[in-house]
């Protein structure tokens, strides 16, 4: 079966299974298109179809950027992934440790800026500083500028000992602070003038009025079997409007700009040396700090912001070593394999009842069909 076949089939079972109500999924291989796809609507009650225009909530896949333009400065020697992260900022020199009592003990180690990459530092997601949050707004007057983030997040214990474990959360708020504490300009005019004006990227951005394209699509979601979707709406629901140039998840983008990223990167030597998005894809975590890592039983390590295949028995598919990528909460998913030269993304703003499942049935038809 040829791949423009047997992908086409397979999504089109996808959207009747899951109710998917718009997809859009580009491939490269040796660096030029082999497959588009494009199916459904960006707005179902208007029945406004997907098209090259539809912009979406990238979410997590934001985190890959993030790490991206954090590697950049790496490569100048502005910093070591060894570095104790209050060489930086000072407040983080003598942290606290949160018991499971409710205590708090001085911690062992610092957070290095390789944690901040790995996700080993400590810190947790948004729902662990909803509080503090509120502080944040309230005594910057709804502003919450980047560089007074560290400031608050220091003032929080630590959910554990740096180093030690694995807890998907906020780091990479603390990486864009770093990158402006280094770069001297705020997180997203770096991402502009280093990653999206390079690349092409005129509809990648944290507001949708800095997009050329203004076609949001609709967010649904998944209610049950048999039952309707729910329309949330285009805007982000998942950061809070504090985070105005979120690290994490606040990238609105567009299939073709975020293959422009990808594809830069699978090339390398472009954004980072290829000795660079090498390290970025090398497995970072070790013995206890998988704790917490929920990708373990199928063959995946992290690296520097992102997953990464260590063992293809476990990962169940015939992958080779090294794809890495991340995905976001609306379904988006992307994957970047420099040795098959290979690399594509799929978007979606639906929030499905097994995202994974249909993420890896599309990898495994990718690769199985590649020629």
């Amino acid at each position: 079966m040829t791949l423009q076949k047997a992908l086409t089939q397979y999504l089109q079972r996808a959207a009747e299974r899951y109710g998917i109500p718009g997809m859009d999924l580009c491939v490269f291989h040796r660096h030029q298109e082999v497959f588009r796809f494009r199916a459904g609507y960006a707005d179902v009650e208007k029945r406004i179809p997907i098209s090259e225009h539809t912009l979406y909530n990238i979410y997590s896949n934001t985190k890959v950027i993030t790490a991206v333009a954090a590697l950049q400065l790496y490569e100048q020697g502005e910093f070591l992934l060894e570095d104790p992260l209050y060489l930086f900022f000072p407040e983080f020199r003598d942290m606290q440790v949160r018991l499971n009592d409710g205590g708090c003990v001085p911690a062992r180690n610092p957070i290095t800026i390789r944690d901040l990459f790995r996700m080993t530092a400590g810190i947790g997601d948004g729902d662990d500083y909803q509080d503090l949050g509120m502080k944040f707004y309230e005594e910057t007057g709804g502003a919450c500028p980047l560089s007074l983030l560290p400031r608050y997040l220091a003032a929080a214990p630590l959910l554990f000992e740096p180093g030690t474990r694995f807890r998907y959360g906020i780091c990479h708020e603390m990486l864009a602070a770093l990158i402006e504490k280094i770069s001297g300009v705020t997180f997203g005019e770096y991402l502009k003038t280093h990653i999206f004006r390079p690349l092409g990227m005129d509809n990648t951005a944290f507001a949708l009025e800095d997009c050329a394209s203004r076609e949001l699509a609709c967010q649904y979601r998944y209610m049950g079997a048999g039952e309707p979707l729910k329309n949330e709406g285009p805007a982000n629901i998942l950061i809070p409007p504090i985070l105005r140039e979120s690290a994490s998840g606040g990238l609105i983008s567009s299939v073709d700009d975020y293959m422009n990223f990808q594809e830069a990167l699978c090339r390398g030597d472009v954004l980072l040396g290829r000795r660079t998005s090498d390290l970025m894809r090398l497995d970072q975590l070790d013995g206890g700090m998988r704790d917490g890592y929920g990708y373990t039983s199928i063959g995946m390590g992290y690296g520097l912001g992102v997953r990464t295949v260590i063992d293809q028995a476990k990962c169940g598919s015939p992958v080779g070593f090294g794809p890495y990528g991340w995905g976001g909460a609306a379904g988006t998913y992307g994957s970047i394999d420099p040795e098959n030269e290979l690399s594509f993304f799929y978007a979606q703003h639906f929030f499905g009842p097994d995202d994974l499942r249909l993420h890896h049935g599309l990898r495994n038809v990718i690769y199985a069909n590649l020629r």
